[in-house]
């Protein structure tokens, strides 16, 4: 019975030992994974992929200098519509000046014919008498022909029957005839250019329409041009419309900014000059003020020697030619201050609309000078200064050629401090600016 356990334990363990073996033939050993051969883009395709990045690059570059070129658009397309603007408003004025040429030419001549009627008349008058009289004037028959009046005069026997009243009266005749007849030729031209005043001005209306025109649908045309180049930057630098947007808009905040800080620099400059040629004034008044005061001090001395002797009363110097805006200017700004928000209108004069020309005649009609509505034409009725000569109510005004006052074509009043206010271009209030916002300046006048 041992024996036969000891057998048992034996074929047991060699089952096991046999079924292990089995159980480790049966499971397979996993192989080695054989690694994929790493992806190397060719030198073609680098050089495409920099390409595109450059390209791209290049497209956002492209698109913020269009969005750039449609702002500076704008406000070239503001100047010409301004410009075309005032062309208008001067053909106008030129229009308004001819028909009071005209006028006053047709009077002239009205008042002519009159004369010379009378005249007619008087001497008419005299020949009847001396017929009546039967003197030696009835000679005189022939002065009613057609040619008669100088025939008589040229000849020598009449002329010593002629008296002397008759020929003075005869000479005064003629002498009106020829003044006459220059007044009708005056006044037929003056018609004349009325006729092309009217039509200037009409061909001038039309051009500023259709600057006017062409401006506004620039501004259309460009905001939705706007929008889809903003688009187009989200697209190319992967981000949101709102986020490109808001960068443009960035952008162009920090050029207005850079150009704010170059007008201020100007206009500090401005006032530096102004308060320098004030010192200088200062110091003249003061010498001057100096000079009269040892002048009297002498006359007193003198008039203590000789109290007999009076001088005449001492001539006291005028204001300087400071002229309206040592005067009205406060009215004047005062009213233009009171415009501030009403918007651009070309050929506007109130109440709520003005042009530039006319928001600065609107201004000065309430300090009781009369500008007309027209920058060259107020120009040329200011009193011309130089720039560190402003004053506030003053006029500046902008010319296409800066030699040449008859270009002028905006005009603006100087408040003081290097700013000034003005009726800018369509689309824009009347506001508060730099002078130099724009451009320079290029003529000063003041009322």
């Amino acid at each position: 019975m041992r024996s036969t356990g000891k057998t048992g334990k034996l074929m047991l363990s060699g089952v096991l030992a046999v079924c292990l073996a089995g159980s480790m033939m049966v499971v397979p050993v996993a192989a080695q994974a054989k690694p994929k051969p790493p992806v190397i883009p060719s030198q073609a395709a680098v050089e495409r992929a920099k390409q595109a990045a450059a390209d791209k690059a290049g497209q956002v570059k492209a698109i913020e200098q269009q969005l750039a070129a449609a702002e500076a658009r704008l406000e070239q397309l503001g100047i010409q519509s301004g410009i075309a603007d005032e062309a208008y408003n001067g053909a106008v004025y030129r229009l308004e000046q001819a028909k009071k040429e005209a006028a006053a030419a047709a009077d002239r001549a009205t008042k002519a014919e009159k004369t010379l009627s009378t005249q007619r008349q008087q001497i008419g008058r005299f020949a009847v008498a001396s017929y009546q009289g039967g003197g030696d004037i009835a000679k005189l028959a022939p002065l009613f022909t057609a040619e008669g009046p100088q025939q008589l005069l040229d000849s020598a026997g009449t002329a010593h029957t002629v008296s002397s009243a008759m020929q003075g009266s005869y000479l005064r005749y003629t002498a009106n005839q020829v003044v006459t007849n220059l007044f009708k030729v005056q006044a037929d031209q003056a018609v004349t250019k009325v006729k092309h005043a009217t039509e200037a001005a009409a061909k001038a209306k039309k051009a500023a329409e259709a600057a006017e025109a062409a401006q506004s649908a620039a501004v259309t045309a460009m905001g939705v041009q706007r929008q889809k180049s903003i688009a187009q930057l989200a697209v190319l630098q992967n981000t949101s419309v709102q986020v490109a947007a808001q960068r443009q808009r960035g952008l162009e905040e920090l050029a207005r900014q850079r150009a704010a800080a170059l007008a201020a620099k100007k206009a500090a400059e401005l006032r530096r000059k102004i308060e320098a040629r004030e010192a200088r004034e200062a110091a003249e008044r003061a010498r001057e003020r100096a000079r009269e005061r040892a002048e009297e001090a002498r006359e007193r001395e003198q008039g203590k020697k000789n109290p007999g002797k009076k001088k005449p009363p001492r001539e006291r110097p005028g204001n300087g030619g400071n002229g309206g805006s040592g005067r009205g200017a406060s009215a004047a700004i005062n009213f233009a201050l009171s415009q501030l928000g009403d918007m651009y209108l070309w050929g506007g004069t109130g109440p709520s609309r003005w042009d530039c020309s006319g928001l600065m005649m609107g201004a000065w009609k309430r300090a009781g000078i009369q500008l007309p509505h027209y920058s060259v034409a107020q120009y040329e009725q200011t009193k011309h200064i130089d720039e560190d000569e402003l004053r506030p109510g003053d006029l500046i005004f902008w010319s296409i050629d800066p030699d040449d006052p008859g270009t002028i074509h905006h005009v603006a009043m100087y408040l003081g401090g290097g700013r000034m206010i003005h009726a800018p271009r369509s689309g824009k209030p009347v506001q508060i600016q730099s002078v130099y916002y724009w451009e320079p300046p290029d003529f000063f006048g003041r009322p």
